[in-house]
């Protein structure tokens, strides 16, 4: 996996949490280990979500986690027990956001085709009167 497949998974997932009742300004770090590796943040403000791929220095909570675990957690719906660090207070605030983005489903396999009808087609005969 790669940072960008990694980004987009989490932004997509991250992006479905329900936080417009969320009047402050929380800041949160994400530092991504293991494949895709690299720091995204999630800002919400004004009952609003934006996440960015950038590292965001002035952070109120960090989160340290393998990029597996965190897709794993996102897609879920255990997010809210992600290894969070920094300020309590608003770490309170953000797991019942994070518990609100709705489980990932499954993608749907391809139906089968149906089988291919195997008699042959009937062919209308006219008896020509003479």
């Amino acid at each position: 996996m790669t940072y960008e497949d990694m980004f987009t998974k989490a932004s997509e997932r991250l992006s479905k949490a329900k936080v417009k009742d969320i009047s402050e300004h929380i800041a949160v770090q994400f530092n991504v280990l293991g494949d895709g590796s690299g720091a995204f943040y999630a800002e919400i403000a004004d009952g609003k979500i934006n996440v960015q791929p950038y590292d965001y220095k002035d952070n109120d909570i960090c989160v340290n986690i393998d990029s597996k675990e965190l897709i794993a957690a996102l897609e879920n719906k255990t997010a809210d027990a992600l290894p969070f660090y920094g300020n309590d207070s608003k770490i309170a605030v953000l797991k019942p956001a994070l518990a609100s983005i709705p489980k990932a489903r499954k993608k749907a396999e391809p139906k089968a085709a149906a089988p291919a009808n195997k008699t042959a087609p009937k062919v209308s005969r006219k008896k020509t009167v003479k």
